[in-house]
């Protein structure tokens, strides 16, 4: 049987669901079983020989567990519930996720728990406020990507060694068009700063990130912004702020190119 029709076999009965998850989640006995999945006794007995002899879950004396096969299908469940959360919100479908490296957005599910912040038509700035707000009130221990130019978020950027800013190539370029010399570009003396090409803009604090995409039609959108505090997705946020840090190259370098090519 294929991975895919084991999942939809487990998927085909609420019950088979619902005991798998639970002994995954440590309620191993047959008693704990009975009490706490919602069937009948002869069902969760059913539902465990169907585990069984599909080899997601083994009888030890006493105890039930899930074998490897059924804690990657019970993984597989949990993915999927959280996938279910993550498209209840429109965001999802108005914005262009493909922004995203493929392997990010195959964690995407670790933002389940976000909430998409949303600017009113009478208050159409209200995002920016408090992104900027958020950005200010983490202090120096903050890490920023922006792809775009934003006057109220560079007033509070802090400049302190704690801190670091990506910028979008094309923000880079369009700052030097307007300098003379590579010492008017040290705009932060103690803030590392690197460049690189990027849609996606990402704050990282101490304990939130934020995080926007360019909409499907390739449009900033400076009315939306995603939100989340728990662990998964600050996980998965460092992780993407890592992944464009690595790649940029560091402004003081960036600068220099530049001017040896005018």
């Amino acid at each position: 049987m294929s991975s895919e029709s084991i999942v939809g076999y487990v998927l085909g009965s609420t019950v088979r669901t619902d005991v798998l998850l639970a002994v995954v989640d440590g309620q191993q006995s047959m008693e704990a079983l009975i009490e706490g999945v919602e069937a009948s006794e002869s069902a969760v007995y059913n539902a465990v020989g169907d585990l069984e002899r599909k080899g997601l879950v083994r009888s030890g004396e006493s105890e039930l567990a899930a074998t490897g096969s059924g804690q990657l299908v019970a993984d597989l469940l949990e993915q999927q519930e959280n996938l279910c959360r993550l498209l209840a919100d429109d965001y999802w479908r108005d914005h262009d996720v493909a922004a995203l490296p493929r392997r990010f957005r195959l964690r995407l599910t670790e933002l389940a728990d976000a909430e998409v912040v949303r600017a009113s038509d009478t208050d159409p700035h209200a995002v920016v406020r408090e992104v900027r707000d958020r950005v200010e009130r983490a202090g120096t221990d903050v890490d920023i990507v922006t792809p775009i130019y934003q006057a109220e978020y560079e007033a509070v950027m802090p400049d302190a060694p704690d801190a670091r800013l990506l910028v979008d190539r094309s923000v880079a370029l369009d700052a030097l068009d307007r300098i003379e010399s590579p010492s008017e570009a040290e705009q932060w003396s103690e803030t590392p700063v690197r460049v690189l090409d990027v849609d996606v803009g990402i704050g990282v604090t101490d304990s939130e990130i934020m995080l926007s995409l360019p909409t499907a039609d390739g449009r900033w959108d400076s009315r939306t912004e995603v939100i989340a505090e728990d662990d998964r997705a600050m996980e998965w946020g460092r992780d993407l702020f890592e992944h464009y840090w690595d790649r940029a190259t560091p402004n003081e370098e960036f600068v220099a190119e530049q001017f040896a090519s005018r």
